[in-house]
């Protein structure tokens, strides 16, 4: 199935459902592709008119790029993660040693600029200090953004 539907609970006279739609499909969608929501009420069916939202897709493009970069063991060293196609500033930004977080590291042998948002765009940076530099290391970022959730 290339869509998820979670039909949400009943609350205080309000419902909150969500369409999750898999990476499989939107390869295929492209902006301003058009989705309809409807509603009918399941407590009056013969009674209530069906209630038609329709809305327009917007696609979002990411294009998160490192910067490979080698340094002598021993030395700063200074990595970046530029961020671009995004609307709004990134809400985290994590930094990770061979899948350990080394931002929470931040201040010690470690030091983590999420950077500012501008035109489209964020660059984040860890500076790994010399003392924690010490030998090959594979360093990833991962973003999250309230407005596009978990990239």
């Amino acid at each position: 199935n290339r869509y998820v539907i979670n039909q949400g609970i009943y609350v205080l006279g309000s419902k909150s459902s969500s369409l999750t739609i898999k990476t499989s499909k939107i390869a295929t969608l492209t902006s301003g592709d058009k989705f309809k929501c409807k509603l009918k009420s399941a407590q009056y069916p013969t009674y209530s008119p069906d209630v038609v939202k329709e809305m327009s897709l917007t696609l979002l493009s990411l294009d998160v790029q490192s910067i490979n970069k080698e340094v002598e063991s021993g030395t700063d060293a200074v990595i970046s993660c530029n961020v671009n196609g995004i609307t709004q500033q990134l809400t985290a930004v994590v930094w990770r040693k061979s899948g350990t977080d080394v931002t929470t590291l931040s201040g010690n042998n470690y030091i983590v600029s999420a950077g500012t948002y501008g035109s489209n765009s964020q660059t984040t940076t860890l500076t790994v200090k010399a003392a924690a530099n010490t030998a090959d290391s594979t360093y990833t970022c991962a973003i999250t953004s309230t407005e596009w959730l978990q990239s």
